[in-house]
């Protein structure tokens, strides 16, 4: 730190500049003077003419004020500024050397973490892997990859990590079936399960599902109110049906849903018999192909 010692012996010879205006008597005198003329102007339509060549007046003499005072500052300024580009000098001299010192230590710092990062993912998919759970869904702490971190503490906070995760993916399984038994959307309660746990995913998906049902219920009651607002139109003549008010014939039909499993031979027999049959086919899906052990 001789260079530091050193600089603190240099000293800046420095005399404090006066500017001073003379004879500032008579031009305050002057301005206080002009100022006095021009400040009680009423501008009128009269006196716009007047007014606008009295403005300029006043703004030519404000300007040359500010040129001057301008023209000063730059004077003034010329020795700091000349100060200023040798003391730049010196410091782009000391940049290039710290630019060059800095890269370095940031080569072997980038190798060191990188290092430490490969030993904590090694660590990572031993717990991991021992727990059954993928090393990807491990994130990497930021505190794990510091100089300062010791292998027990990391070790510790990775089972403690991993067994969390571990927990997570046993609730997103869990929710996940039971979404498959009430035919519900996964998606959100599976994210519920992985920020709360899987009881509190089941709570959210059970309210969902019975809300689901009340309004389906309210919905086919509500059906069930027009049909039978429908039946009471309703009159029979001649052994047919007919709409007492429009004198339409009509018909009372049933609709049904089934899900049927059986061998391709069984379910194009039922087709055949369905397509001679009056029944009508309002939906089908696609077969889909599985295989039963018995």
């Amino acid at each position: 730190m001789n260079e530091l010692t050193t600089l603190e012996r240099v000293d800046i010879d420095y005399t404090p500049a006066v500017l001073t205006i003379q004879n500032k008597d008579v031009l305050d005198q002057v301005v206080d003077e002009f100022a006095s003329k021009y400040e009680n102007i009423v501008v009128t339509e009269e006196t716009l003419k007047d007014a606008k060549n009295s403005k300029a007046q006043v703004n030519a003499l404000k300007k040359a004020f500010d040129d001057k005072r301008k023209e000063q500052k730059r004077i003034y300024n010329k020795p700091l500024n000349a100060f200023e580009n040798e003391i730049k000098v010196y410091i782009e001299k000391l940049n290039n050397v710290y630019q060059s010192i800095n890269d370095g230590v940031k080569f072997f710092e980038d190798k060191q973490r990188d290092e430490r990062k490969q030993n904590v993912q090694a660590m990572i998919k031993e717990v991991a892997e021992a727990n059954a759970v993928d090393p990807e869904t491990v994130e990497i702490q930021k505190q794990w990859l510091l100089k300062s971190a010791t292998k027990g503490k990391i070790m510790e906070e990775i089972v403690e990590t991993v067994q969390k995760q571990k927990r997570i993916n046993k609730d997103v399984e869990m929710i996940t079936e039971y979404c498959a038994k009430l035919d519900l959307p996964k998606t959100r309660y599976v994210e519920i399960a992985r920020d709360f746990d899987y009881w509190e995913a089941k709570k959210a998906a059970d309210s969902d599902h019975e809300e689901l049902l009340q309004q389906k219920e309210a919905e086919r009651l509500a059906k069930q109110a027009l049909v039978e607002q429908e039946k009471e139109k309703l009159v029979e003549a001649n052994g047919k049906q007919i709409d007492s008010e429009t004198g339409e014939v009509v018909r009372e039909l049933q609709i049904v849903s089934f899900k049927l499993k059986g061998t391709k031979q069984d379910l194009d027999n039922l087709a055949v018999a369905i397509k001679n049959s009056a029944i009508e086919v309002l939906e089908a899906s696609e077969r889909e192909l599985v295989i039963e052990r018995k």
